[in-house]
């Protein structure tokens, strides 16, 4: 019998609690006020080159491209709300003659609408280190919008031949950090 009473007290205590709720009035047209300011890093390619990979070209050919689809840059969040992207690439190079690093931005017709070159050094005893970084503004950022592939490729200059015994190797890496602003 005494649990039928409390029983009823706590629901009819609940109940009245329920009742009287606190509460401020709510503005719901604040979600068209809403922005937010993601900033996303990600890898955008990597690979290695070993020098007896490069014995049968000669100088001033390009080599060892690597084609990366970048179709994600044509997303309608990216297009709808990219503002300024930065692009880092990495080269080292271990391998006794020089570079040149070619990127490439292909759009969907695969035409080139942007190149970026990077002078890489012969190695001289010392890993060469070459770091670039390449800002797109909000004036500039519609290049990466209509890029649907990059190429990137390496150009050999004059110097020493490579044999299949040849030592070294060149290391690209390279990552995109975007800015977007969502409202």
């Amino acid at each position: 019998m005494k649990h039928r009473i409390y029983n009823r007290i706590i629901l009819i205590t609940t109940l009245v609690l329920c009742t009287f709720s606190c509460s401020s009035d709510l503005d719901f047209n604040q979600v068209e006020d809403f922005t937010a300011q993601p900033v996303v890093t990600t890898n955008l390619a990597y690979y290695e080159a070993k020098a007896p990979d490069f014995e049968a070209a000669g100088a001033g050919l390009n080599v060892y491209p690597y084609i990366a689809n970048v179709d994600f840059l044509n997303t309608s969040f990216v297009e709808e709300d990219l503002i300024k992207a930065e692009l880092y690439f990495r080269i080292k190079n271990t391998i006794a003659r020089a570079y040149n690093y070619n990127i490439t931005f292909l759009d969907v017709n695969n035409a080139p609408v942007k190149i970026i070159n990077i002078p890489v050094g012969a190695y001289n005893g010392t890993e060469i280190l070459e770091e670039k970084t390449v800002l797109f503004t909000s004036a500039d950022v519609a290049i990466l919008k209509s890029t649907t592939k990059m190429v990137f490729s390496i150009t050999i200059l004059p110097g020493p031949p490579l044999t299949a015994s040849s030592p070294g190797r060149i290391e690209m890496s390279s990552s995109i950090t975007a800015y977007f602003d969502v409202k």
